[in-house]
């Protein structure tokens, strides 16, 4: 499940896929795997109402269904037996929202870009200067209501979701021309949704990079009131049944996929 301001093709990065993609690196690893673009990105739709429609319920239902359906073979024909999950970012919010909410859904969860620690989270809201898709690039989302968001400058996305020099200045160039909009909804709700997985027992890792500024303010090695770091706390306060383990790729801001380091953190999550 992907993050923002991305479409599935996040996941299968067209940049150097041989270096970003993670379709590629699971698929080498016997892995088959499944994505799909949230509502209102990519090849899905795009409802006008992007407020009560286009929102954290809506896309963990959405995902709910899913899950479902890969397991009964309802997807493809096959079903699958077990199923592992893997989020970026809000996607890694849903995914923890899901197996809150339904343990048996999936076998286990890997979340990427991600912690229980919300603190950067309004600066991560503000940083990003969220404005009107139509406005930023009406080439692309003229026909989209004003409720439809993205970085109004590639310098915000910059700031959130990149760490300096541990990527690709060309691959940053594309991305940002090519970003998918949010809506006013998910904005509003995405920490709404996730809460503590107290009943799911299936393994857990957490995938963020060391220097993730909207989960970690820049320092996911940063000690908690608890003596623990953000990392270690996420998982004693939302896996606590669940076996879990954590890996922080160095040089490596929020989104790990697009970062140099993505080839080893592949390893480590394959």
């Amino acid at each position: 499940v992907h993050g923002i301001p991305f479409d599935s093709s996040y996941w299968d990065y067209p940049y150097e896929p041989e270096t970003y993609s993670y379709v590629w690196a699971a698929a080498a690893a016997g892995y088959t795997t499944f994505r799909y673009d949230r509502l209102g990105t990519g090849l899905s739709d795009h409802p006008q109402d992007g407020v009560n429609v286009v929102q954290a319920d809506t896309d963990v239902a959405i995902l709910s269904s899913l899950a479902s359906l890969l397991r009964a073979g309802g997807i493809g024909g096959v079903g699958y037996s077990k199923i592992l999950l893997v989020g970026h970012s809000y996607g890694s919010v849903q995914a923890t929202a899901l197996v809150s909410r339904s343990p048996g859904s999936v076998d286990g969860l890997i979340a990427t870009g991600f912690s229980s620690y919300g603190s950067f989270v309004p600066l991560f809201l503000a940083s990003g200067l969220w404005s009107s898709a139509a406005q930023v690039a009406p080439y692309r989302y003229a026909a989209l209501p004003s409720t439809y968001l993205l970085p109004a400058v590639p310098q915000a996305s910059g700031m959130n979701f990149y760490y300096w020099p541990g990527y690709d200045p060309g691959l940053f160039a594309l991305e940002t021309a090519s970003a998918q909009p949010v809506t006013v909804g998910v904005m509003f709700t995405l920490e709404s949704v996730a809460a503590p997985a107290e009943n799911f027992t299936g393994p857990v890792m957490l995938v963020t990079g060391a220097q993730d500024f909207p989960f970690c303010g820049g320092n996911c090695y940063s000690l908690q009131p608890s003596n623990l770091t953000i990392l270690q706390e996420t998982g004693s306060t939302l896996f606590p049944a669940s076996k879990f383990s954590y890996y922080a790729p160095q040089e490596t801001g929020h989104d790990v996929n697009l970062h140099l380091s993505a080839p080893g953190t592949y390893g480590v999550m394959l």
